[in-house]
């Protein structure tokens, strides 16, 4: 239940992830959550599920029928946030959401332009000078939810990720609390291929370097 971000990721502020959930072996986050920011979050074994998360260009694995059959697509894997914005926003009427949704906006020079967001919807008004909105976008930029608005002239002041690729929701998660995803769910909702590590092969780690043996004699 203790996390920070570090390095753009969530980490367990005294923990790694393999011993904050006692599985053995080594896994990484797919993408980031600020410190500021709650919600879903994945961790995997399988670096090829990293890659088809955060790069909307990956070519990932989608079944084609048959069990056990496979073939690559460009089915994007979205991400679905819910976020308290600054400003009373209606969908129709709002110049900002508008540009958001149809035109994409320009994070600078350094971030570069975020493409139109998949889906954006207004939630709820949970004050007269706030709006819950949620927002889909199948890119992963640096605190782009963020910097989206604040691009457009409102601003963030809650955000949470509540869903991953077609359906994959936090549901009734607690934070801090985690479970195991089935098969099912990886396929049907992110659309990736799940692959077993072989039985009794090291897991993730390099076998040590041989030492060369030096059977020469030293001339003198």
């Amino acid at each position: 239940q203790d996390v920070m971000s570090m390095a753009g990721y969530v980490k367990c502020r005294s923990q790694s992830f393999e011993e904050a959930t006692g599985i053995q072996s080594k896994l990484h986050a797919v993408g980031r959550l600020d410190a500021d920011t709650t919600g879903l979050l994945l961790l995997t074994n399988d670096g090829g599920l990293v890659h088809a998360v955060t790069n909307r260009n990956a070519k990932i694995s989608t079944p084609t029928g048959a069990a056990g059959d496979y073939l690559p697509s460009q089915k994007l894997v979205t991400k679905t946030y819910e976020a308290l914005i600054m400003g009373h926003h209606e969908m129709e009427s709002s110049p900002a959401l508008q540009q958001i949704l149809n035109d994409g906006v320009d994070l600078g020079a350094k971030i570069g332009r975020a493409d139109p967001a998949i889906d954006l919807r207004v939630l709820s008004h949970p004050t007269a000078k706030s709006t819950l909105v949620e927002m889909t976008i199948a890119e992963g930029k640096n605190r782009q939810v963020r910097r989206t608005f604040h691009a457009v002239g409102s601003g963030v002041m809650k955000l949470k990720r509540t869903r991953i690729g077609n359906g994959l929701e936090l549901g009734e998660l607690m934070e801090g609390q985690w479970r195991i995803l089935s098969k099912d769910e990886v396929e049907k909702y992110l659309g990736w291929q799940v692959r077993y590590l072989e039985e009794g092969k090291d897991k993730g780690k390099k076998p040590p370097r041989r030492r060369k043996s030096n059977n020469r004699r030293r001339q003198r």
